[in-house]
């Protein structure tokens, strides 16, 4: 009863930071591609594993919350609290016309509860909310249609998917399994305005909009299973004896495919420009009622491995070292909008990455606690734009900075960091995107939130 209290307590306070994430997710940007699809990705991995190149499927730990692999919830301890954002900045080149257009923008990635349900029997929940998708872009073309006026159009688009979410894992021994279920839903805005460029005829300027809601839920799962490889007992001055162990790690995800129930209202409207520069409408009208239809979101896979060395002492456990890593395919193509193809195709990331730790328990050098990360992302994105596909690749570095010089009673509180530099597109695509991604996490532990007992 007291366990279940906790949980819906918890589970409460989380809710009210969702509704404060949400709100400030209204972060502005231009990127083209968000046009197709459900928009832009966004880096919805743990800050720890951004700074590891995005190595995820066969890694968990007692620092942070890894809602890649639900089966990672089972190594939960202690009750964690994960929070993360992310400030990106990206510029894009277009070859024709030529043309350089940047951005920066600040953005909540995700917010995160974990709490073991039985530490004895290896069993945890957690839960959360994140960003999936954005969808920001602000693009003018102007043209010369034939036997009449210059045409200037403004195309614009706002919204994204999101997600909510709650799973559980649980260990037999050496094999975890997960699972992982939860809401998708968002917006997606479309607007087309056009207008004659003329001096000395005026016409009025017409928008047409497009408002789809939608929402669905979805299911995803996971398996990791540790093989111990080799365990040593070192003796150490003062310190108790410490027994290292080294593991290959071997991890597996899927997320079904799934449909989501939309509603799409359209209307139409002549409008012109104040002089203040604000819009206003002249004429306007509905066009037929809402129109309710399916979005079908794809299935998507991934698999990974990892080597660790872990050590244990009395005080607790820590990881020495990790490299790894993963291989994620999403099958984009099936991607269907009210039963209608789009510019999508079938995409894959290959990531490689790890992590160090000097030493855990050195209390006189703090830099010998902290985790160095670095890792390497390639693949291809599921936007297909221009018909010619896009090359993705990124090189990542990151820090785990401790926020206490020890740990005792499996307390940890780190906050992470990582630093993403990539690229979107090649010499083929008309339109590339060079981005810069700094993102931070902090992984707080339950001693945060414990009430004293004596002052």
């Amino acid at each position: 009863m007291q366990l279940a209290k906790t949980i819906i307590n918890r589970f409460t306070a989380t809710v009210i930071f969702t509704v404060c994430f949400i709100f400030i997710t209204a972060a502005q940007e231009n990127s083209p591609f968000s046009r197709y699809g459900l928009g832009d990705l966004t880096n919805t991995f743990q800050t720890l594993n951004n700074g590891m190149g995005g190595v995820a499927v066969a890694y968990n730990d007692l620092q942070s919350i890894n809602f890649n692999n639900p089966a990672s919830f089972a190594s939960t301890r202690i009750v964690t609290y994960d929070l993360g954002v992310t400030i990106d900045s990206r510029i894009l080149r277009s070859k024709a016309p030529v043309n350089k257009y940047n951005s920066a923008n600040f953005s909540p990635a995700y917010i995160a509860v974990a709490t073991p349900i039985s530490s004895k029997h290896s069993f945890g929940l957690a839960f959360g909310f994140k960003p999936v998708t954005r969808i920001s872009y602000n693009i003018i073309r102007n043209e010369r249609l034939a036997g009449i006026d210059s045409v200037q159009s403004l195309f614009e688009g706002t919204g994204g998917m999101n997600e909510v979410f709650v799973g559980v894992g649980k260990k037999w021994k050496n094999l975890a399994i997960g699972l992982s279920t939860g809401y998708h839903f968002g917006k997606k805005q479309n607007n087309t305005k056009r207008g004659f460029i003329n001096d000395t005829v005026v016409y009025y300027k017409a928008n047409y909009n497009t408002s789809t809601t939608f929402g669905g839920v979805f299911l995803m799962g996971g398996f990791q299973y540790d093989i111990l490889l080799s365990d040593s007992a070192k003796n150490r001055k003062i310190t108790k004896p410490i027994k290292d162990f080294y593991y290959l790690k071997l991890g597996g995800t899927f997320s079904l495919g799934h449909q989501l129930n939309a509603e799409q209202t359209s209307f139409k409207e002549t409008f012109d420009y104040d002089y203040s520069g604000g819009s206003y409408t002249i004429d306007s009208l509905n066009v037929g009622n809402t129109i309710k239809g399916k979005i079908k979101i794809p299935a998507n896979f991934g698999f990974g491995f990892l080597f660790q060395k872990t050590s244990v002492d009395i005080s607790g456990v820590y990881d020495r070292w990790a490299i790894g890593a993963d291989l994620l395919l999403s099958n984009w193509k099936n991607y269907r909008f009210y039963d209608k193809k789009d510019a999508t195709v079938n995409s894959w990331q290959f990531k490689i990455g790890g992590q160090w730790t000097p030493d855990a328990k050195n209390t006189k050098s703090y830099f010998s606690r902290v985790a160095y990360r670095a890792g390497l992302n390639v693949g291809k994105d599921y936007i297909n734009a221009d018909g010619k596909e896009m090359k993705t690749f990124s090189f990542s570095i990151g820090l785990g900075l401790p926020v206490r010089s020890t740990r005792f009673s499996y307390q940890y509180s780190t906050i992470h960091t990582a630093l993403e530099i990539g690229k979107r597109g090649s010499a083929a695509n008309n339109i590339t995107e060079n981005f810069f991604k700094l993102s931070v996490g902090f992984s707080l532990s339950d001693i945060w939130f414990i009430k004293r007992k004596y002052d």
